[in-house]
């Protein structure tokens, strides 16, 4: 584990690219394509000639059944010729989170119906790439399928996959030719000096590899980002302080009154930085409800 400060980054220190806020910033742009396009080279393991040019960044908005979920933005939503792509990142994995996964996947699949395909033979191909920062898998990419009770493919359109980044920091150390494996160190890295030597000079073209250093490095140099990932690493740290102690105490109330408190400090913090509504939703967990009376009492 890592030590949480609550002051400044040290020297040699990056935020890693696996901070909610920072892969948003990163990943969504349009002009970072590049990125994604070498990313996605490495991961399917196919020549980069095959997706230059042919990726497209779509809208993140669900339109969910569920009121919990209405609205929900999901991290990064991607076209490549005919399939879609939707790249999920989980700093924590959780049975909730694997479920909340498994209907953005169906969710994000159902939009390749179109529209009078009244005989449903034209659905385009979903895959859903779930980056899991925690150990979750028994090998580096685990793929999952609707499957019969033989272990029969019943279909091939829609692909869940998860990618174990905490097994991918391991691999690289004994083997820096798995390329798939440094990608995850790259994108977990939280010293500058573990960054660039994972990413090497064969990871990606040399401008695209240029492009991700500057935007990484500006990021960790802006104070106010800086100051956002401290409150969220407290955050985090307050979070297992009071599990641990509800686990010893059973003050269950207490716990979620000071994670919720915890929460709506962070929440303004935000708001006075005017971030958006979608992003201190995702960091925070309040709901938009709560989110606007805070702005109103600004």
């Amino acid at each position: 584990m890592y030590n949480i400060r609550t002051s400044e980054l040290k020297k040699g220190e990056i935020i890693p690219l696996n901070f909610d806020f920072v892969f948003e910033a990163i990943f969504t742009k349009i002009e970072n394509i590049d990125i994604l396009e070498n990313f996605l080279a490495c991961y399917f393991d196919v020549d980069i000639s095959l997706i230059k040019g042919k990726l497209k960044i779509l809208p993140r908005n669900l339109e969910l059944e569920s009121k919990k979920a209405r609205n929900k933005q999901i991290d990064l939503l991607l076209e490549l010729e005919s399939e879609t792509i939707n790249i999920e990142l989980n700093n924590k994995y959780s049975e909730g989170i694997k479920n909340r996964n498994i209907v953005f996947a169906t969710n994000v699949h159902s939009r390749s119906l179109k529209y009078k395909d009244n005989s449903y033979t034209k659905i385009t191909r979903t895959i859903q790439i779930n980056l899991n920062v925690e150990h979750t898998n028994k090998k580096l990419k685990e793929k999952y399928f609707f499957r019969n009770e033989e272990g029969e493919i019943l279909s091939d359109l829609i692909e869940i996959d998860n990618l174990d980044m905490e097994l991918g920091r391991k691999i690289c150390y004994t083997d820096y030719r798995n390329k798939l494996a440094r990608w995850c160190m790259v994108l977990t890295a939280r010293t500058e000096e573990e960054f660039k030597k994972y990413l090497g000079d064969d990871l990606m073209e040399k401008e695209t590899k240029s492009k991700l250093v500057d935007e990484t490095m500006k990021y960790t140099s802006d104070e106010d980002v800086v100051a956002l990932y401290f409150e969220k690493s407290k955050e985090e740290l307050e979070r297992n302080t009071f599990i641990e102690e509800a686990r010893q105490s059973g003050m269950k109330q207490g716990i979620e009154k000071g994670m919720k408190q915890r929460n709506m400090e962070i929440a303004k913090s935000m708001l006075q930085e005017n971030m958006s509504l979608d992003l201190i939703q995702k960091i925070t967990g309040l709901t938009k409800e709560e989110i606007e009376n805070l702005a109103n009492d600004k």
